[in-house]
Parts: structure tokens; sequence; C-alpha cells
């Protein structure tokens, strides 16, 4: 074998023993990587959580060692404290008497919102940056109430107050006087505006009968408008600054009614619906004299007049055959005189005595008819046209109502005369 083979030779062999060699190196740094990652995972694993921890303070501190949270012991329980980056105590979370608490304060060190329970609840407040209360919302013995208070003070600007029968809110001007209440229970709800001395000037709402109500007052609380609710339907009514009822617009029984008064509440016009139809009366200030004018029942209008004690003075009406009356009355209300429709459609008119007719004035199927009575209702004088003949009749009577004398124009004048029981009789004729 010539020498250059046996160098090529030399030289594949030890080719082949650099390659064995690195096969080994790879294969042991694999081991090694395995050992170091499994070694590296159980370096790493967190040792067992103990069940217990006691200290009687722990602080977390930041990375300049300031504590940023503190866990600690106070007078009535446990506290936990938290820092803000710039050293403020910022939160507090504690216990009290009445139980737990929770507090922040700004950067500044104000207090800006609380929750704290007490011995009726519970307690939220916000406050400003002065420190002052913004708000609260608080649970009462019977209930809860929620206050918003001024800006530049603590005192109530909006409270809203609740319990198991009503809602009460009230809105403060900045006097600290209530400006506006409102409220609703199981009776309805309203809604009141305050003057500046807190009498009620505009209400809106329900009444006593949970009905709706809108009221106005003028500046000295007297109502002065009023709108609502009667029996009957809807009323309303505007008064005069004292108080006394001017106009009055409403439901009857009938239909509607208005009215109108003076200055002392008297009623001076009234308008309303009766059984008969419409009614319009005009009184005199003293509210008894004056005029009506209305309807009777299946009949038709009647007008009336009266004087100044509310005495009708002077009627017209329609009577029960549908004919006309008019009625002439004295100052206590007796009739004086009368003109009517009698029977078979004349007409009568009557003067009376107090009480006792005394004279009437009729007609009939004959012509006209003249009666004078007594004051014990006797006709002492009768004439008018006969009822047997086309002439005139004068009958004159006594006392007792018995003709004594009788005066016939037909067929020929004559003049009788009678004694006072009627059986005898004389004759006097014209030759």
């Amino acid at each position: 074998m010539s020498s250059i083979e046996t160098r090529l030779e030399h030289i594949e062999l030890q080719l082949q023993l650099i390659k064995q060699q690195r096969r080994r190196e790879r294969g042991i740094g694999l081991i090694c990587a395995t050992l170091l990652g499994a070694a590296a995972l159980v370096g790493f694993t967190r040792a067992p959580v103990p069940e217990v921890i006691q200290a009687s303070r722990l602080e977390i501190l930041d990375s300049e060692g300031k504590i940023t949270c503190l866990l600690s012991n106070a007078p009535n329980g446990g506290q936990l404290d938290v820092w803000s980056k710039g050293g403020a105590n910022v939160a507090r979370i504690s216990s009290s008497e009445s139980g737990g608490d929770l507090a922040l304060w700004n950067s500044a060190g104000k207090p800006v919102a609380g929750i704290f329970a007490n011995s009726t609840g519970g307690r939220v407040e916000v406050t400003r940056g002065s420190g002052q209360i913004a708000a609260y919302l608080e649970a009462t013995n019977d209930g809860s109430d929620f206050v918003l208070t001024r800006s530049d003070s603590e005192e109530n600007s909006l409270q809203l107050s609740v319990n198991a029968e009503r809602t009460v809110g009230t809105v403060h001007s900045s006097n600290g006087k209530q400006a506006v209440r409102f409220g609703a229970s199981a009776k309805g709800a309203a809604f009141s505006v305050l003057d500046d001395s807190e009498k009620e000037v505009a209400y809106v709402g329900s009444d006593a009968k949970n009905a709706g109500m809108f009221r106005i007052a003028g500046t000295n609380g007297t109502t002065a408008v009023e709108c609502g609710v009667n029996d009957n339907g809807g009323e309303f009514r505007i008064a005069t600054t004292n108080g006394k009822t001017a106009v009055e617009c409403g439901v009857n029984d009938n239909g509607g009614q208005f009215q109108i008064a003076d200055t002392n509440g008297t009623t001076a016009v009234e308008c309303k619906v009766n059984d008969g139809g419409g009614e319009l009366a005009v009184r005199e200030t003293n509210g008894d004299g004056g005029c009506i004018f209305g309807n009777t029942t299946m009949r038709g209008g009647f007008t009336e007049i009266r004087n100044h004690d509310g005495k009708a003075a002077l009627s017209f009406e329609v009577q029960e055959n549908l004919g006309g009356r008019a009625t002439v009355r004295t100052a206590t209300g007796q009739i004086a005189a009368l003109m009517d429709q009698g029977k078979e459609e004349s007409g009568t008119v009557q003067v009376y005595a107090g009480a006792t007719r005394v004279a009437a004035l009729g007609g009939g199927p004959t012509g006209g008819l003249l009666n004078l009575f007594n004051m014990k209702g006797k006709a002492v004088v009768v004439t008018g046209a006969a009822s047997d003949t086309d002439g005139g009749l004068l009958s004159l009577r006594n006392s007792s109502g018995q003709q004594t004398v009788r005066a016939a124009a037909e067929p020929s004048g004559e003049v009788g005369t009678y004694s006072s029981d009627g059986m005898r009789k004389r004759i006097l004729i014209a030759p």
C-alpha cells in the first residue's frame, strides 16, 4: 500500500472519532438541560400556604419604604388604612360601636365620602373639598331621608323623606326657608309653592275626598283662585284679597251654576239650572232684593221682582192652564192685585185688601163682569152683562150676600127691590 492511501485512511478514522465525540457531548448537554429545568421548576414551586397568619400590625411598603397600606387594631376593632403615593391617607375601613365605617379623603386630607352604620341603619355621605356635607342618604326609625345641602353651607336645599305611610319632599330657598313642598300618601299626592314667609301661594294635588284640586293664593296667604271637584262635578272659584268669594262656577244636582258676588261676598248675580230649566237671579247688595227670571216645571217662564226685604213685590208667571198671571203684592208679601186668564180664555183682574178679595173684574160668555166684595168676602155689588139678555145688569146685596136691589136694562129697563129674606119684591118700571 502506498503512503498516500495510508494517509487517507488515517484522516477518515480521525473524522469518525470527532463525530462520535460530538454526539456524546450533545447527549450530555440535553441531559444537563433537562436536569437544570427540573431543578428550576422545583425551585420556583411555592411553599405550602400556612392556615393562620397572626400579627397585631401589618404594613405594606412601596419601593421607597413608605407605608401604602396598614392593617391594625383600633379601639372599636380592626382598621385598614390606605395612603396615596404622595403620602395622604385617602381611605379607611374600620369598625365602630354601631357597625362598620368606610371613609374617603382627597389628597389634601379633606373628607369627600363616607358610609357609616348608625343606630337606625346606615348613612351615606358625600362632602365637598372643604369638608362640608354636600348630600347624605340615611335610614331612619320609620323610613329613610335623602338630603342635598347648599354649596356655601350645610343648610338643607332639598330633602326627601319616606316612611310606610307617605313620601314628603321639600325644596329650600337661599334663606333656608321652604319654597316648595311635595308628597304622596294613600289619600293622594300634592305639590305646593311657598313665599318667603312660608305661606302657601300655589297648590296642586288632592283634596280631602282624594279628588283633584288647584289653588292659588295672594301674598297674604288668602286663596284667590281655586279649582276642584264637588259631589256633582267640577267647580271654580275666584276670591277677593280678603278671601270672600267673588266668582264661582260649578255643577249642582240639575246642571251648571254661576255666581258673582260683591266685595263683601254677597251674591249679586246667580245663574243656574233648576227642576224647571234655567234661572237667573239679580240681587241687591243685601242679598235679598232684586229680580229672578226662570222656568216652572211643565208650565213655562216666570219673573219675580223683590223688594229690599226679599219679599216678592211683582211677579209674572204661567199658571196651570198655561195662561199668564201678573201679581202685585204688598210690602209684607201679601197679594194686593192680580191679573190672569180665567175660565174659557177670559181675563180676570182681582184686588185684595189684606188677605180678602174686595174686587174682581172678569169676562164671560156674554161680556164683562165686575164684583165688589165686603171684608167678609161676600159680593155686595155685582154688575156686568146679563146672562139671559143682551143688556146690562146691576145687583146690590146686603152683608150676607143676599140681593136687595136688582136693575136690568133689558127687555125694558126696570129696578127691583127685595126684602132681606128675598121673599118680597117691588118693581119699578119706566112709564
